[in-house]
């Protein structure tokens, strides 16, 4: 069966496949539990742990779990632009959630030819834990920035599985520590939440910082620089996805360039129509509007001051509080002159964030 399956991948272009016969993963429940306590998980984690750790939850049928890897980014070079805002490469073209969900039912339905089976396919949406999923199917080992890296495409992989009632021998797991003694990526994290030893401090990481919807700590906002969704930094300085990125390549990068002035007046159909099909714009628009306007500031964009200034009379007041973090970094005497004198029109929690702010050094 496996190397039908494996037959059915190649007919499709799959290059990176693995197979798993482990549906259990409460090996990991303590590190889960632990990490939950200390205020390490993210508020797009399932809360309930045992939940996460048996795929039988979700597929009562499940033998044998069929995991790919899809290459992207090859070639990559940040594109350069002094005034515009930055997605994730992960963002570049089709939603990958959707190209891969594709391919997963277009091998299932290749596998069909042979054996007819139940099957659910995944794609970073389930609650289960995609990246011990994909580990223990044979497909890499877990990189110091928590990535899974592939001896042979690195970290940049989109990661998807079908959950099958089919019997399959596993492939062999990959134990070896694929980082070694290398830090390239503790270094240069923008935020430092990597760990020495390897794991992240996701209330850090700057690609969760754009996509949370909780508060953004002040000293957190600089070195989220222009992201406007994700970001690279710790697979690009990568010496295992070097290869990935210096391969020639026709792709033009620059859909992840964005039009900050533009970002910030778009209506929420204009932002449908224009961001729809990119992967990052499930975060929505209003989250990607307070990450324009974190990097205004950090960009000190000051042609927008006045539009800047504008957002502070916007109903929402999570954008209230990033615009006037964003005017004070433009011109930190207007913009806090402009806030003081807008105390007296505002809730507590908006008024608390302007006094800090006319009190901190930014």
């Amino acid at each position: 069966m496996k190397e039908i399956i494996k037959e059915a991948a190649n007919k499709l272009g799959i290059e990176t496949i693995g197979m798993s016969n482990t549906t259990d993963y409460s090996h990991l429940e303590e590190f889960l539990l632990k990490r939950k306590n200390n205020n390490l998980d993210c508020e797009f984690e399932e809360g309930d742990v045992k939940k996460r750790i048996n795929a039988k939850n979700l597929f009562p049928e499940l033998r044998t779990i069929i995991t790919v890897g899809l290459p992207y980014g090859e070639g990559y070079k940040i594109p350069s632009s002094g005034h515009k805002g930055l997605l994730s490469v992960s963002s570049h073209g089709e939603d990958y959630h959707k190209r891969v969900k594709s391919l997963l039912i277009k091998l299932a339905q290749e596998i069909m030819h042979h054996i007819d089976f139940k099957f659910s396919p995944c794609v970073d949406t389930s609650y289960l834990i995609d990246k011990e999923i994909c580990k223990l199917a044979g497909l890499g080992n877990y990189g110091k920035n928590s990535l899974i890296i592939n001896q042979n495409k690195g970290s940049f992989i989109y990661l998807g599985y079908l959950l099958t009632d089919i019997g399959a021998e596993p492939d062999a797991v990959i134990e070896e520590d694929i980082c070694g003694t290398c830090n390239i990526c503790v270094k240069a994290c923008p935020n430092k939440a990597i760990f020495e030893s390897g794991g992240i401090n996701p209330k850090r990481c700057v690609s969760y910082l754009t996509q949370t919807k909780n508060y953004i700590p002040l000293e957190y906002r600089e070195n989220v620089g222009r992201q406007i969704y994700g970001c690279d930094i710790c697979q690009i300085v990568c010496p295992l996805n070097k290869e990935i990125l210096n391969k020639e390549t026709n792709e033009d990068y620059s859909d992840l360039l964005v039009d900050l002035k533009e970002l910030i007046k778009m209506s929420n159909k204009d932002f449908i129509s224009k961001y729809g099909p990119a992967a990052g714009s499930w975060r929505g628009r209003n989250i990607w509007k307070r990450n324009a306007l974190i990097s205004i500031g950090n960009l000190k964009l000051n042609s927008m001051f006045e539009n800047v200034k504008a957002e502070l009379q916007n109903p929402s007041d999570m954008i209230k509080i990033y615009a006037a973090w964003s005017l004070v970094k433009l011109n930190k005497s207007s913009g806090r002159d402009i806030l003081y004198n807008n105390l007296k029109y505002e809730n507590d929690d908006v008024k608390n964030e302007y006094l800090k702010l006319l009190e901190a050094e930014i």
